[in-house]
């Protein structure tokens, strides 16, 4: 019988594709920009943007910050998975990394980033949930989980991720980034922007890095229940600043008047905008994270119960589950996937 066909991707294969895919995006860009009428220009400033705020349509606001742009590409090419033993997983990963990259990229270079830069705070917002939320986790599924013992040989990086630390890190990045007179120097500072961006997308590693158990394996003790406590913790965390922002009666950020302004509201209604924006996210995030735990919890349970119940030693089945490979240890041993209930 002739071997099976290798899935393996070939030596440099996924620099290639990575850089196919890098460059599909800035071609993407672009073209965007340019049918728009936009510019593909680099940040120029809180002045420049707003006056571009004010003057133009939404739809032609498009910029390309091209440091953070090739930057985001770059990493989606250096994480690239090198090969898989399955096929459809090695092409989920790509899609969940190449995916990921994409949302980063868009809220850089889509209008909301130019209308962020104007001054309307519900648009910086909503900018900081593509790049610090939605992108980090795409990338993060899109590379392979940690295996077990990289805590112990990558000590630093195990210290970082640990899931109160790495929680401390998101939400003390949160919070100083809010912080009135810091925000306005992020407003006004174009070098202190760009540190905003990256500093708000590492923050949304750290964050997610635990929950996805990437980049270092978690602690034996953070399983699904400690996990889904982290997650209401960063919905309270948002629910908290959110209502800071609704019942103040103040608004915070005078430096956002005249970009709120530019789009027909004042700035304590922006303010109120941009809490709704966060609490929206922090409750889609927490409920759909501790939701994919809660099926998988209960879906690992009863096949680790079937593989015992088959003479799997406990060991054997646990160790399978942390570094994820329960479904296989199950093909191996003949047990089936899922059970059928009810009657035939």
């Amino acid at each position: 019988m002739p071997p099976a066909p290798s899935t393996r991707t070939p030596p440099g294969a996924r620099w290639i594709l990575g850089a196919v895919a890098g460059a599909a995006i800035i071609a993407l860009g672009v073209l965007l920009a340019g049918a728009t009428g936009g510019a593909s220009e680099v940040w120029g400033g809180y002045e420049r943007a707003l006056r571009r705020v004010t003057d133009e349509q939404w739809w032609t606001l498009w910029a390309f910050p091209g440091i953070l742009v090739g930057a985001l590409i770059a990493i989606g090419i250096i994480l690239s998975p090198r090969h898989a033993d399955d096929a459809a997983l090695h092409r989920r990963r790509l899609a969940f990394l190449w995916s990921g990259v994409g949302v980063g990229v868009l809220s850089l270079c889509a209008p909301i980033a130019t209308i962020a830069q104007g001054g309307l705070l519900t648009a910086h917002m909503s900018q900081h949930v593509l790049l610090g939320a939605l992108a980090p986790v795409l990338i993060l599924l899109g590379i392979q989980p940690a295996s077990r013992g990289t805590r112990t040989r990558r000590p630093i990086r195990a210290l970082l991720l640990h899931p109160v630390v790495a929680f401390s890190i998101w939400l003390g990045s949160t919070i100083i980034w809010l912080v009135p007179d810091v925000h306005h120097q992020v407003l006004v500072t174009p070098a202190l922007w760009v540190l905003q961006q990256v500093a708000v997308f590492v923050a949304g590693i750290a964050l997610w890095a635990p929950i996805t158990d990437r980049i270092v394996d978690p602690p034996p003790w953070f399983r699904t229940g400690p996990k889904c406590v982290y997650m209401v913790l960063v919905f309270f965390a948002g629910v908290a600043i959110a209502n800071v922002f609704w019942f103040s009666g103040t608004p915070f950020y005078l430096s956002h008047a005249a970009g709120a302004a530019a789009w027909g509201v004042g700035p304590l209604e922006d303010q109120a905008n941009a809490g709704t924006v966060m609490v929206l996210a922090h409750c889609a995030i927490t409920f759909i994270a501790i939701g994919i735990l809660f099926f998988r919890h209960a879906s690992e349970r009863g096949l680790e119960q079937r593989l015992i119940e088959a003479g799997v030693p406990e060991p054997e089945v646990y160790a399978a589950t942390f570094d994820g490979h329960l479904h296989d240890l199950a093909r191996r041993k003949g047990v089936a996937l899922e059970t059928r209930t009810g009657l035939d």
